[in-house]
């Protein structure tokens, strides 16, 4: 069955997730797992998406970024990709970076009637409530997220989970904003983002929240203070599209390590 079907009014498309990929100044183990999917991603000749949800660099530098644009460019097969800063990352240098390249970072796209919208949350909080590593949706941000939810059925997608996913540790480096992000869901939503290096499926009001695992290091989220795992890997999806109806359902979590 194709990937992509049109018929009497649907459409649907697959979505690679590769996130948190921590990409070093110089290149290390991290490229290595991330060539790895890349190259399963690019093996699919459907007219996929890929998403890049943040942190993909531990140092925010160019020579980190333009490692990725290389990776991507040498990989044809892969036509829509989009990119999302996390709170490692550097927007800026990404967005210099990732100039005239197939990578995008967009408010909102459309692939084969598939409406996503893309949520900026690698702002620093303002207050000290949080600890390094959180993140906050600025003022014009949020109000182009109201706005978009208003529009259209988009999927969401972002570097900081919306929704709680995790507690003790976790909870520190969440979104400060928090409450104010939940509150533009009038009406159902789903939300993929990454940053907790696990995979989660949690529903909570109009919101589902898909998290999905880390290409370079996970973390045992039952845990009283952060500990690695070897569990890294991309998450898929699908998304389908029918008479006005976006759902969004898992496919695999594809594990490098098993």
């Amino acid at each position: 069955m194709s990937v992509m079907s049109r018929h009497h009014g649907k459409s649907s498309v697959k979505i690679y997730q590769i996130t948190d990929t921590h990409l070093a100044e110089t290149a290390d183990e991290s490229d290595a797992n991330l060539e790895k999917l890349l190259d399963i991603v690019n093996q699919d000749t459907e007219d996929n998406v890929l998403l890049l949800t943040g942190d993909l660099v531990n140092a925010a530098v160019p020579s980190a970024y333009n490692r990725i644009k290389l990776y991507l460019e040498r990989r044809e097969n892969i036509s829509h990709c989009y990119a999302l800063a996390g709170n490692h990352d550097d927007r800026e240098c990404m967005k210099a970076c990732f100039k005239n390249s197939k990578i995008k970072l967009t408010h909102s796209a459309t692939v084969h009637s598939i409406p996503f919208h893309f949520v900026d949350t690698s702002h620093k909080p303002l207050g000290a409530s949080l600890d390094l590593g959180a993140g906050r949706v600025s003022h014009k941000e949020l109000a182009v997220l109201k706005k978009a939810v208003r529009k259209s059925p988009s999927l969401i997608v972002s570097h900081h989970p919306i929704l709680d996913v995790s507690d003790k540790w976790f909870k520190k480096i969440g979104i400060e904003n928090q409450a104010q992000i939940v509150r533009c869901f009038k009406s159902k939503r789903t939300i993929i983002s990454g940053h907790a290096h696990h995979y989660f499926d949690i529903k909570a009001g109009n919101i589902h929240q898909l998290v999905g695992i880390s290409s370079s290091y996970g973390f045992k989220h039952e845990s009283e203070i952060p500990q690695r795992t070897r569990i890294v890997g991309m998450t898929i999806y699908d998304a389908n599209w029918s008479n006005g109806d976006l759902t969004v359902s898992h496919v695999d979590n594809f594990c490098l390590h098993n």
